[in-house]
């Protein structure tokens, strides 16, 4: 779909190793992009650096895994990347976690676990980046979700970081226009990722069920409307966050 149309350009994404991540470093560099992705402390990648490899020995990308929130860590990423491909054209922020515990039961460093990931990651990660961005007139494409956009009925402080992201992005396209990096996000709804992997499958279906398309997404189709929003086609949109959900609204009901 996207064949060449990033060739020459170099992507960094958060969340990199699983899930919507995994399947945006594919896709990337699939379609030409040299990719570094990001994943976390003690976690074991060899199963993806390994199919990438088979894929295509030719592709160019690293992995590292870094504590998002740590500036330290950012600064000295971005002056990896500039010492070793000399660019950033797209950052994507895509990394997130979740919880699911009430509000009245939950503890402080819960709330703070999901806010210092979701909000204070992408703001430290987007930060340094700018630099580099500038550079190349390149763009930011966020991962935010419906609960976002509708809230969602347990785990407050997902859907409160989530709309947060949201407004992160609106406000910085609008902050960033001046220097020509757009800034979109996308907002993905129910996807099979590791998030479902505890869900059974008679749960699953009945969540398929309440979707107008009637399916569960798949992370590529996440994928694709992030390569989109970083691809040519979508050189004069900033500030959109696009919902990925096959028309999901928490008031759909199986008809």
């Amino acid at each position: 779909m996207f064949e060449n149309e990033f060739k020459g350009k170099v992507v960094l994404v958060t969340g990199g190793t699983t899930g919507i991540g995994y399947a945006t470093v594919k896709s990337f560099l699939a379609a030409g992009a040299k990719v570094y992705f990001l994943g976390k402390e003690g976690e074991d990648v060899s199963k993806q650096l390994e199919e990438l490899k088979s894929i295509n020995p030719d592709y160019e990308f690293k992995h590292k895994a870094i504590t998002l929130t740590d500036y330290k860590a950012a600064q000295e990423l971005y002056a990896e990347i500039e010492e070793m491909w000399g660019q950033l054209d797209v950052l994507v922020n895509n990394a997130g976690v979740d919880s699911s515990v009430p509000i009245h039961k939950m503890k402080q460093s819960q709330w703070d676990y999901v806010m210092d990931t979701n909000i204070k990651g992408t703001f430290n990660m987007t930060k340094y980046a700018i630099k580099m961005l500038k550079k190349t007139k390149g763009c930011i494409v966020n991962t935010a979700s419906v609960a976002g956009i509708y809230g969602a009925g347990c785990g407050c402080p997902y859907p409160v970081s989530k709309a947060g992201v949201i407004a992160f992005t609106q406000s910085m396209a609008w902050e960033q226009a001046y220097a020509g990096i757009r800034v979109n996000a996308v907002a993905p709804g129910v996807i099979d990722t590791q998030l479902l992997a505890t869900v059974p499958p008679f749960a699953k279906k009945n969540l398929a069920a309440g979707i107008p398309l009637r399916k569960i997404g798949d992370p590529q189709v996440i994928a694709d409307a992030i390569l989109f929003l970083s691809s040519s086609a979508a050189s004069y949109i900033t500030g959109v966050t696009l919902p990925v959900d096959g028309g999901y609204r928490p008031a759909n009901v199986a008809g």
